[in-house]
């Protein structure tokens, strides 16, 4: 996916909202409602007839979760179904009885929403989670808050949300919360129609209520906080500084004991002003920014690999796929090509050619530059298949040269 593209499909969703507006604003903001706009962009992410969809993805079944505050019975078991009939009968019974249904991980179910997804991943170098929340009338949820951002798109039915007025306090994911009912407190009631679109922060307590059938789609994802980026910092420095790479904690586990770290206030202090005296080096930050990018990209869904390389020719023609996109890094001898689930490692003496082909969306063998020969040709365009970042363009398999 090109840039250009991931931007143009964000912009198709939230508009009327514009890009720049929900980046530079409503991100960092609080809670948003975007105007609705009932247009397949929105209310198609899991294709003309959502039901249908959640229905067929009985693979699903372990995975499933579910929750009600107002629930009428014990939730039936998930475990053991045996076909797609069974499965549609369980979760007949579950919505019965009150229960929200949530489907996880989805974006191999449906095209556009793992588009949507991927154009966020493009945009934000971070990685997107993708559920649907199914409920039949009468469902009410408990309060509740999620450890990251979340974009609530409405497919089918309304539902009535209640969104806490106090702004979140973006709580850290690893933070231990004993179990304990949360009060919501002063908030807004919003409802929610086919098409509406709801942008709410992590760390945000909310409850949502279902008078009829519902079904909406959650889109998760944390943009870079402040503390993702100074460890970015911290790890950049480690790369070219051992001294941060050296043991200081042989005896934690007496430390600990004894509540006593005295002994590793010195290094402590004298690495934070590295850190310091590194982060105000022109170009530090930028370097430091680039390589964590190019580790957060690499931990992205995968891009899918074929089984196999085809053979190829000069004149073979070939097209990014549809998930594609990379992040360039470079050493004095190797270009990094972070891609959605690895890294691919190149000679610099084929910068040229590796630019041209990460940012050109169809092109012959035959037509990469500043290749050293056509077998080096050959050979990059092979690389770049085998990771799944290209393919055989439509209508432009193997073909013979004229004579």
């Amino acid at each position: 996916m090109m840039f250009q593209d991931a931007q143009r499909t964000l912009a198709q969703f939230l508009a009327p909202l514009s890009l720049d507006e929900f980046l530079d604003r409503t991100l960092g903001g609080g809670f948003r409602q975007i105007e609705g706009r009932e247009t397949p962009a929105r209310t198609a992410l899991l294709g003309p007839d959502p039901q249908s969809t959640l229905l067929g993805a009985w693979n699903l079944a372990p995975k499933l979760t579910f929750h009600s505050a107002n629930a009428t019975e014990p939730p039936p078991s998930l475990e053991g179904i045996a076909d797609a009939a069974d499965f549609r009968r369980r979760i007949a019974a579950l919505q019965a009885r009150h229960y929200s249904v949530r489907f996880p991980e989805l974006r191999p179910l449906s095209p556009a929403l793992d588009s949507l997804a991927r154009a966020l991943e493009v945009l934000l170098h971070a990685p997107v989670t993708t559920s649907a929340f199914w409920s039949q009338g009468l469902m009410r949820a408990p309060v509740h808050y999620d450890d990251h951002d979340l974009l609530v798109v409405q497919l089918r039915g309304t539902k009535r949300w209640y969104v806490a007025s106090k702004p979140s306090d973006l709580p850290n994911t690893w933070k231990y919360v004993p179990a304990r009912t949360l009060e919501l407190g002063a908030h807004a009631t919003v409802d929610v129609r086919p098409g509406d679109v709801l942008y709410l922060p992590r760390g945000t307590l909310h409850s949502v209520d279902s008078d009829s059938g519902s079904i909406h789609v959650a889109i998760g994802f944390t943009p870079l906080t402040l503390r993702e980026a100074l460890i970015a910092a911290v790890d950049h420095l480690s790369d070219l500084d051992p001294r941060l790479r050296q043991t200081v904690g042989a005896r934690i586990a007496y430390q600990a004991m004894g509540g006593n770290f005295e002994r590793l206030v010195p290094a402590l202090i004298e690495a934070a002003t590295g850190v310091l005296a590194a982060c105000r080096t022109p170009g530090f930050i930028a370097s430091a920014m680039q390589w964590r990018s190019s580790r957060a990209i690499s931990t992205l869904r995968p891009l899918g690999s074929p089984a196999a390389v085809p053979a190829l020719e000069l004149d073979t023609e070939l097209a990014q796929t549809a998930a594609a996109f990379c992040h360039l890094t470079a050493t004095p001898e190797t270009i990094d090509v972070t891609y959605p689930g690895g890294h691919l490692h190149i000679h610099r003496g084929a910068e040229e050619s590796v630019v041209y082909i990460v940012n050109t969306p169809r092109f012959r063998v035959r037509d990469i530059p500043g290749a050293a020969s056509d077998e080096v040709r050959l050979s990059l365009a092979a690389s770049f298949l085998g990771i799944g970042f290209l393919q055989l363009a439509a209508g432009g398999a193997v073909t013979s040269p004229p004579d």
